[in-house]
């Protein structure tokens, strides 16, 4: 397909998690990028991708890239399978836009580094950064309100329902781990809050698992400590309430030698109390879309704000948290 000058094309690879509606959403109200072809090996859900692009579909993505000269595409297939596809795009010279995780090994995370070989080519879409609440908090903690940053504690309750979930979320080889994906988002946040680069990472998984499960751990935590610097508690679970109104109560709480501010994720709330001022609550600003910062750098030349570098840190931390927990809690090295 010949390439459109003032339209960016991409393609949609895989539509395994309902993350893929965070472009879907995006190119609705765009009209900038265009979605030219879809794949998933799924046919029920390549069907549906069909549908809601109006595009040919592909069982195989490398026959979609084969067929297609696109600039970017999006991938949303299972966990475990994403790796290899982003590898390819990345080979092909085609910007990756990769849900978290992007990877589930050590091993799948290096050759992503290998192909990409230093190259500005890959994001990964980390919506927590865009939300009102964490914008009014960056702006609270560079104006140093809060002082010099002691330590951040972020849970991340999610419900599960196992009815509702899809087969491939209960196998290891294509799910991963619940270190390896859920605390990715505020390994990310943590560290572009505050700039630490390296330090260590250690991990732990409850033996109990999640309600009518028989192996799916029920809460995983992991202590992310920083060269020189604060120590970060990140708590994730698959046990928030099933009569819950909401998916999950996420919270962070940030502690300084000044302040402190509790973000309340799930009510879109910023708290903020000083060595000088009491308790009070933050006014917001507009958030972003969750993919909306990647096509404004595609299609309009604007610096990319999840930068390659930071998609991998991200992952790569997640991942060793979820090898320390398989060895005893043993801290790994990060940077």
């Amino acid at each position: 397909m010949p390439a459109n000058s003032g339209m960016l094309d991409i393609a949609i690879i895989g539509a395994a998690h309902p993350h893929v509606e965070y472009v879907l959403s995006e190119i609705a109200n765009r009209p900038d990028v265009r979605v030219v072809a879809v794949a998933d090996h799924d046919p029920a859900r390549r069907t549906e991708l069909e549908r809601r692009t109006k595009t040919p579909g592909y069982a195989d993505p490398n026959a979609l890239l084969d067929a297609h000269r696109v600039r970017a595409a999006a991938v949303f297939t299972e966990f475990g399978l994403r790796a290899p596809i982003v590898v390819e795009l990345l080979r092909r010279g085609i910007f990756a836009i990769a849900d978290k995780p992007m990877a589930v090994t050590l091993a799948q995370l290096a050759l992503i580094e290998e192909t990409l070989a230093g190259r500005n080519l890959l994001t990964l879409l980390l919506e927590k950064r865009f939300y009102p609440v964490t914008l009014a908090l960056r702006s609270v903690i560079d104006s140093g309100q809060l002082g010099d940053i002691v330590s951040i504690t972020a849970t991340g309750p999610h419900k599960l329902v196992p009815s509702r979930r899809p087969a491939w979320m209960f196998e290891p080889s294509t799910y991963g781990g619940i270190l390896a994906d859920l605390t990715v988002h505020d390994i990310d946040l943590a560290l572009w809050l505050t700039g630490y680069t390296s330090g260590t990472i250690s991990g732990w998984i409850s033996s109990t698992p999640a309600a009518g499960t028989t192996n799916f751990p029920a809460l995983g935590r992991a202590i992310l400590a920083c060269d020189g610097g604060p120590e970060f508690v990140i708590e994730v679970d698959w046990i928030q309430p099933e009569a819950s109104p909401r998916h999950g109560d996420y919270a962070m709480r940030i502690s300084g030698t000044k302040g402190r501010a509790d973000v309340l994720f799930a009510e879109n709330r910023l708290l903020v109390e000083t060595a000088t001022r009491p308790r009070r609550e933050i006014d917001l600003p507009v958030g972003a879309s969750p993919a909306s910062f990647v096509f404004d750098h595609l299609a309009r030349g604007e610096t990319l704000q999840i930068a390659a570098n930071e998609a991998l840190r991200a992952t790569r931390i997640a991942i060793l948290a979820q090898e320390s927990a398989a060895n005893g809690g043993k801290p790994m090295r990060w940077s």
